[in-house]
């Protein structure tokens, strides 16, 4: 099976050469790497014009897409039959960690994504937030299967996108992958951390937006999924946690109201499209998020 790397990159030069180094020494090389910089203005452009980098296929876009953009971006551009996304401060391990993923993709023909064990570059622990699944107390070296996956490092085959479609754009920035997970376990496939594949993320404590912006983002985009997918139930009960927990984490009043407002706005262009009720009860059934 091709494999395609996909990495999308925004003022993060020095990051990025560190991750494309970790995809090099792997035992088996990707039939291509694939960057998209998301206008960055930190020269990163010059990192391609070296003679070592000539083969990868570098894309600088004219605006920032955001996540979902820049991800899309990239998978228009793809060959592979395997997608593997890679943050641009991540670095991947283990050497063989591309053998696995083809290995594991060419066994389970149900598998339609694999979300990586994600740990904390510096501290060398489990990034718990990004654990993909709400019992953080699980096993994070055992295999399972779960309901959504975690951006900084996982794998998709491209039949999956061809049939669900790709990232919400409009989100530009949170939900975005679970909003994918929902379509992906709507057409019966299936969702599996693999911990044997290793991402270390450099994660900054400081985002790359505002405190504020970054949680009228988060509530917006989980009301517009919840308001797509979900039963009423669901939508007004994740609403009304995810505000609470707005205020608690931005310490903020004003963020929810904002965040409640934008979604408003939104919600004139967004068409319901009910889950199955077989794939809900699979969500139940792998404790996966619903209410909140």
């Amino acid at each position: 099976m091709k494999v395609s790397v996909i990495i999308i990159t925004y003022n993060r030069k020095k990051d990025l050469k560190e991750c494309i180094n970790s995809i090099r020494k792997q035992n088996k090389k990707p039939d291509e790497i694939i960057v998209v910089d998301n206008n960055s203005g930190d020269n990163t452009e010059e990192i391609f014009k070296r003679k070592e980098n000539l083969d990868i296929k570098y894309f600088k876009l004219k605006e920032n897409l955001g996540v979902a953009g820049g991800r899309n971006f990239g998978i228009k551009k793809a060959k592979g039959e395997i997608l593997v996304f890679i943050d641009d401060d991540a670095l991947l391990e283990p050497n063989d960690a591309l053998n696995k993923i083809i290995k594991k993709f060419e066994e389970n023909k149900d598998i339609g994504v694999l979300t990586f064990q994600v740990k904390n570059f510096f501290t060398k622990n489990i990034l718990r937030e990004e654990f993909p699944h709400k019992n953080k107390s699980l096993n994070p070296n055992t295999e399972f299967e779960t309901t959504y996956f975690i951006g900084a490092g996982h794998a998709i085959r491209k039949e999956v996108l061809e049939k669900t479609g790709l990232y919400p754009e409009d989100y530009f920035y949170g939900m975005e992958e679970l909003d994918l997970s929902f379509r992906i376990l709507d057409e019966g496939y299936k969702i599996l951390y693999y911990p044997k594949v290793i991402v270390w993320h450099k994660k900054s404590p400081k985002g790359r937006i505002s405190d504020n912006k970054k949680w009228i983002y988060m509530l917006r985009n989980r009301m517009c999924l919840s308001f797509k997918y979900l039963k009423w139930k669901h939508f007004l009960a994740s609403s009304f946690i995810w505000s609470i927990k707005v205020i608690k984490e931005s310490k903020n009043p004003l963020v929810p109201i904002k965040g409640i407002k934008s979604f408003l706005k939104c919600k004139k262009g967004i068409k319901r499209k009910p889950l199955k009720e077989k794939t809900l009860n699979k969500i139940k059934e792998l404790d996966g998020r619903l209410w909140y």
